[in-house]
């Protein structure tokens, strides 16, 4: 509890002098939201875009949401289970080959799947897929949350009783803030039930594991000196911009931030709310304004600096993270298109949104015309007005009579003709067109058909998604890939043999006969050994199993199976014949890996494989022992060479 009779009673450090390294800092991170702010504006108008909510006008008016046709969020839609719609399958493979890395495999596949969907991988992966098609690419911070105070800002965090500590302490801290003695009851309220939440443990400890926190594309800096793409992990350093209650941030770092900026601000000098990334609701309270945080990654001394925007001095000591992958950034960035010699590339909105307009203006301008289309009568200006009234308000076979004085009545009254509607003026198929070749997306896929077609014509045409879909999902599992194998390389380290066994289970203990006598065999159910660093960095290697992220196709899947499945069964009983004659079947088993990997590669052989039985003594079919052709069983007798 902060000393009443200090003159500092919230107990926070009052702001330290500026330092000349953090006034540096404070330079580049300037430097390069200039640089960056054409793009981040154009990121921000593509997620209006793609939301199409008008927040200048009347909810209730029709002008509230900006488009008559979304194409581009339906075809965001489509697109996304289609490149990922579920957990990849991850498979460890050992560098080298050694029969002792078979359990360390199984193990390191075991763990890290386990970590991944605790850490809610498919969740944040298809948000950052979302973020690639609207902002051109999308970002993850991957860290192992181990304690609150040492470890790097994480918005995304295990939920335990070190950020209710830190909410306790901020409380008290305002309770004692002679500036905050108005709400003096709510605090201290607020306090009181926090408190007996922390009595009852209603949530663990102190919890750690791994962490996958979703960054905005506007709110990482990258080092402007980068140039292309996929050099952004060589880049010299990376800021990630972190909005954080002020309140918060006090609480966690134990500084008054009286001079920090405004993470955002909702309006302008004239007071007219902006188009801002921040709500507005909560702009009354001080306590909830929102300044930003920046965590500075510098490769280039391996630290990381920590600092307010608008305050030149560290919030914290800076520090060398824990333990890291192979690489060194945490932040992982999943582009949509890469052009050559360029950082930026087209987003899928920035590909559609001019056709988008296009479509909407033609079928806007058609529904304009059509209501010009109103059923109606042209009299002379000589007819009765009473009659012409009697006839507009005419029921359903009511007879209105009009004097014509001896005229023809075609001459005084007749059908109002309206302008003619020429479809080709509005027509809007060579948007489809141009919009099909832009996103790849045929009728087939969007499951509206504009024109009939055969079952050819639709595999043709579902073909030609999947070949142009394929490479941003081939770039999606390279990205997961990387995550995997920079998680395991963390994890190898971080983790401890007991937390290892909470998952994998303990060793298993059976009874083997040998020479007669029953012998107690402990079965390892982990390998989890103590490596180096650059030992974890050497020994395994993650894999996606290419294609395991889209939705499945199950009619294809069992056409497939029903195609491969009498093969393998074929194959699996020549196999198990020939070990019983103790027979080498390396080359029906190479076979096998080879038919089902034409088939699919998904299929695992090694499930396939009969174990090894006994080996046989040697019959009189074979003198000697001698080992016969392999391959004979698969050649009818009547193909066999005479001897």
């Amino acid at each position: 509890m902060p000393d009443m009779n200090n003159d500092n009673p919230t107990g926070y450090r009052d702001a330290p002098p500026a330092e000349e390294l953090a006034k540096k800092w404070s330079q580049r991170i300037s430097h390069a939201r200039t640089f960056w702010e054409k793009f981040h504006k154009r990121v921000r108008h593509n997620r209006k875009t793609v939301a199409g909510f008008d927040w200048t006008k009347d909810p209730r008016s029709q002008e509230f949401y900006m488009h008559r046709a979304n194409l581009i969020h339906g075809t965001i839609t489509a697109v996304l289970p289609s490149v990922y719609a579920r957990n990849p399958e991850i498979s460890t493979t050992p560098t080298y080959s050694a029969e002792n890395l078979k359990l360390l495999c199984k193990t390191i596949e075991t763990v890290t799947n386990r970590q991944l969907e605790k850490a809610k991988l498919k969740a944040r992966a298809k948000a950052t897929v979302r973020s690639a098609l609207t902002s051109s690419f999308g970002i993850v911070k991957v860290m192992y949350q181990r304690d609150y105070a040492t470890d790097p800002v994480i918005l995304s965090r295990i939920n335990d009783t070190q950020d209710n500590i830190a909410e306790i302490e901020r409380l008290i801290a305002c309770l004692e803030d002679p500036q905050q003695r108005g709400d003096h009851e709510a605090k201290r309220e607020e306090l009181r039930q926090l408190m007996a939440a922390l009595t009852e443990q209603v949530e663990i400890v102190a919890a750690e594991g791994l962490v996958i926190d979703r960054v905005l594309t506007d709110n990482l800096l990258i080092d402007p000196s980068v140039c292309e793409f996929w050099d952004y992990a060589d880049g010299d350093w990376m800021c990630q911009i972190v909005p954080m209650k002020k309140s918060a941030a006090e609480a966690k770092y134990k500084i008054k931030l009286d001079k920090a900026k405004a993470y955002e601000d909702t309006s302008d000098q004239q007071g007219r709310k902006k188009d801002g990334r921040m709500a507005a609701g909560a702009g009354n309270l001080d306590e909830d304004k929102q300044i930003a945080i920046l965590e500075i990654w510098d490769k280039t001394t391996q630290r990381v600096l920590t600092m307010a925007e608008g305050c030149d001095f560290w919030l914290r000591e800076p520090y060398s993270p824990r333990r890291v992958g192979e690489r060194w950034y945490p932040f992982f960035l999943l582009p949509f298109q890469v052009v050559d010699g360029q950082f930026v590339g087209p987003s899928l909105v920035d590909l559609t949104e001019k056709l988008q307009d296009e479509h909407n203006n033609a079928r806007d301008r058609y529904n304009q015309h059509r209501d010009l289309c109103l059923p109606g009568w042209v009299a002379t200006g000589d007819v009765n007005e009473k009659s012409i009234r009697r006839f507009e308000d005419s029921k359903l076979g009511e007879i209105t009579i009009i004097d014509t004085e001896g005229r023809p009545l075609a001459q005084v009254i007749q059908e109002r003709k309206h302008p003619a509607i020429d479809p080709l003026v509005y027509d809007t198929s060579g948007v489809r067109y141009d919009w099909e070749q832009v996103t790849g997306l045929q009728d087939a896929a969007r499951s509206t058909m504009v024109k009939p077609k055969t079952a050819t014509e639709a595999s043709i045409m579902q073909q030609s998604l999947s070949g142009r879909v394929s490479e941003f999902r081939d770039q999606i599992e390279d990205w997961l890939q990387e995550i995997a194998q920079y998680v395991a390389q963390v994890l190898l380290q971080e983790m401890t043999p007991q937390q290892v066994e909470r998952i994998m289970g303990p060793p298993e203990t059976r009874i083997v006969e040998k020479s007669g006598v029953s012998v107690e065999v402990v079965e390892k159910s982990f390998d989890w050994p103590e490596l180096s660093r650059d030992e974890v960095f050497e020994m395994i290697e993650m894999k996606i199993r290419a294609g395991t992220t889209g939705a499945p196709d199950k009619l294809e899947q069992q056409e497939n199976w029903v195609k491969v499945l009498p093969i393998i069964q074929g194959l699996v009983q020549q196999i198990m014949q020939l070990k019983s004659q103790g027979v080498d079947t390396e080359p029906l088993v190479n076979l096998m890996r080879e038919t089902v990997k034409r088939f699919d590669e998904r299929l695992d052989v090694e499930q396939f494989l009969p174990a090894d039985p006994p080996a046989p003594a040697p019959s009189a079919s074979m003198p000697g022992g001698a080992p016969m052709n392999p391959l004979a069983a698969l050649v009818p007798p009547a193909a066999m060479p005479m001897q």
